[in-house]
């Protein structure tokens, strides 16, 4: 079995001072851990709450006055608290045992049979299985995220697509109208100053339709191909340019 070697910071939550003092031992003197101890789960809690101290792994004690160790998962399950636990149990608890596998336990190990070899392999198969169960969430969440997005994407890219029709339909209107009634309010003004500044007004209107008509048109083709997923740098590049040059044109055009 390919194992962790690297050093491990390591909980020992037991209200039995000597148990703690015989198994923080074996934690520093076999394995190199850095271990911390604490005689029962509340005072295990606050430490953990606090968030000064990084652990990787928790060996809990079932039976503590105050608080049981099954207590103190279900406290680190409803605070999301998400250090891989090991139930220290006694003889007789297997039923206890499998009631804290059920919260989340990764394994126990009986305190009447501590098997030095035995311990080392608990160590790194739980952090091996944390790591890989961390590695598991964290690519589920990403498929949740991808998920969600592509839902939003098809929803974006329905109204892109309800909306365009509605949004050229419109300017052009807008375009047609404004000629229509350039024409009527010029028909009975006479030559002369104010007939020149009134189609200039009426000229200037137009190039600025003209603008936000291209400008709108070259944000909904992005938009579009965008939420369309397509592989769209090159075709980006041109909606670009053509955009740069209708504007360009349209502002250096003078009014007719």
């Amino acid at each position: 079995m390919h194992g962790i070697s690297t050093q491990a910071n390591i909980l020992i939550v037991d209200d039995d001072e000597h148990f703690r003092k015989f198994f923080s031992a074996v934690m520093q003197d076999e394995f190199n851990h850095r271990v911390v101890t604490v005689s029962s789960g509340i005072e295990a809690l606050e430490i953990l709450r606090n968030g000064k101290a990084f652990f990787d792994l928790i060996f809990l004690d079932y039976f503590m006055p105050q608080m049981t160790g099954l207590e103190v998962m279900k406290n680190l399950n409803a605070e999301r608290i998400g250090i891989p636990v090991v139930m220290l149990t006694g003889a007789g608890n297997e039923g206890i045992a499998v009631e804290a596998m059920k919260l989340g336990a990764y394994d126990y190990l009986r305190k009447e049979e501590i098997d030095i070899p035995h311990v080392g392999t608990i160590i790194e198969a739980t952090r091996e299985r944390h790591m890989f169960r961390v590695a598991r969430e964290f690519e589920e969440e990403q498929a949740r995220e991808i998920l969600l997005n592509k839902e939003a994407t098809e929803k974006v890219r329905g109204v892109i697509n309800a909306i365009t029709p509605a949004m050229n339909s419109a300017l052009a209107s807008i375009a047609v109208e404004l000629e229509i009634h350039a024409r009527n309010a010029l028909s009975d003004i006479p030559e002369g100053g104010d007939r020149i500044r009134i189609q200039s007004v009426f000229n200037e209107l137009k190039r600025q339709v003209d603008v936000l008509e291209s400008g709108i048109r070259g944000l909904l083709n992005l938009y579009q191909l965008v939420y369309a997923r397509h592989e769209m740098s090159s075709a980006i590049e041109e909606i670009e340019k053509e955009l740069e040059e209708r504007i360009r044109n349209l502002r250096d055009r003078t009014g007719t």
